[in-house]
């Protein structure tokens, strides 16, 4: 179990989550994968990053990051330049160590084809409506959700469809339905073919960008020494690429 406290302005998508997580880096996944937006805004600053009354450096991601273990995870966002630059860690960084895989494709290949199976059995469940033995319950199964769509949520042949523009909270009008399968060619694929034997292994690359000073709201920019530490350290963005 890790708990996830988001500190400063990450506080709009929530406090405190309580994650059945293996590692930091498992938690900080999930978050990223259900929080609309969450991923764009943690990608744009600079956090540090305490586990357990730990201070991570960025060096300290790849082995610590992604080690088992349980207990509270904060988040804190911070201000190049003001100190612990050793232990500001960027956002892109965090990101990209969330979804890193340090073991490479060998050992996810088992995970994969374990995967495929359970997506296929999910889409095959929600597909396959059970029978109505109870007519009682036929009024709760026919209503209408405005958050999620339930087993009778069709429409019938000639009804308008709705149009909506923006952000809207509202159930879904299925018109129709289907799953379609196909055989994958797997001939000149190593990864497809054997996944634990492809050596498809990651790294992180970082690119330096052209350095610019921030500009004041009255026009001028501020003076900024771009060879302090902690400005080079922000002029850069990172990448996984394979090796």
């Amino acid at each position: 179990m890790i708990t996830v406290c988001l500190h400063g302005g990450l506080r709009e998508y929530g406090r405190r989550f309580d994650l059945h997580a293996a590692s930091p880096a498992e938690a900080l996944r999930a978050l990223l994968t259900q929080l609309p937006g969450f991923r764009e805004i943690l990608g744009s600053g600079f956090y540090q990053v305490r586990f357990n009354r730990h201070d991570f450096a960025e060096a300290e991601l790849p082995d610590g990051f992604q080690a088992a273990g349980s207990g509270v995870l904060h988040i804190v966002p911070r201000i190049q330049g003001a100190g612990k630059a050793g232990q500001i860690i960027a956002g892109v960084v965090l990101i990209a160590f969330a979804w890193w895989n340090p073991f490479g494709w060998a050992a996810a290949g088992a995970l994969m084809s374990a995967g495929i199976g359970l997506v296929a059995g999910g889409i095959a469940q929600m597909l396959a409506r059970p029978p109505k033995l109870d007519n009682e319950q036929r009024g709760q199964k026919a209503g209408r959700n405005t958050a999620f769509s339930n087993l009778d949520n069709t429409a019938a042949q000639g009804q308008p469809v709705p149009l909506a523009y923006g952000k809207v909270y509202c159930g879904s009008r299925v018109a129709s339905q289907g799953v379609v399968s196909r055989r994958v060619d797997t001939d000149g694929d190593p990864v497809l073919q054997n996944p634990t034997a492809a050596d498809v292994t990651l790294r992180l690359v970082k690119t330096p960008i052209t350095e610019q000073a921030a500009k004041a709201p009255n026009g001028q920019y501020y003076n900024t020494d771009f060879n302090d530490d902690s400005v080079r350290a922000r002029n850069y963005t990172a990448a996984l690429q394979q090796n």
